[in-house]
């Protein structure tokens, strides 16, 4: 798994990194306002959810389905896929993940993070 990396990098509090062509399975824990973990687990207000990366012309190169991998501790994941690590999206970007609730609604949308995905050599 894929785990943040805490970097400063443009003022991001939160950076992947992962090379063009990765297959990695990101993970992220949504915190409530504390700073700690906060509980998914009533399935109707977090039903399903986006992970989300753009340019900053505002073209998304990843909007793909998360899975809630621990509801109790807040944690969802995404697998990366062919298509969202190819080489033409390499670069340095930004994500966010959208929780929807039972009814398609956004609830809840995390700070901005640094998304890079690296050219392999």
């Amino acid at each position: 798994r894929c785990r943040p990396i805490m970097s400063m990098v443009r003022g991001r509090a939160i950076e992947y990194r992962v090379k063009a062509g990765s297959r990695a399975t990101l993970e992220l824990t949504i915190n409530d306002s504390t700073g700690s973990a906060k509980s998914l687990t009533d399935a109707s207000t977090y039903n399903t959810g986006r992970w989300k990366v753009w340019k900053p012309d505002g073209t998304l190169i990843i909007d793909g389905a998360l899975t809630y991998d621990n509801r109790a501790n807040g944690i969802v994941t995404y697998s990366l896929t062919a298509a969202d690590t190819a080489i033409t999206n390499a670069g340095n970007w930004d994500g966010e993940i959208e929780l929807k609730n039972s009814a398609g609604t956004v609830v809840e949308q995390t700070q901005t993070f640094s998304f890079v995905i690296e050219e392999s050599y």
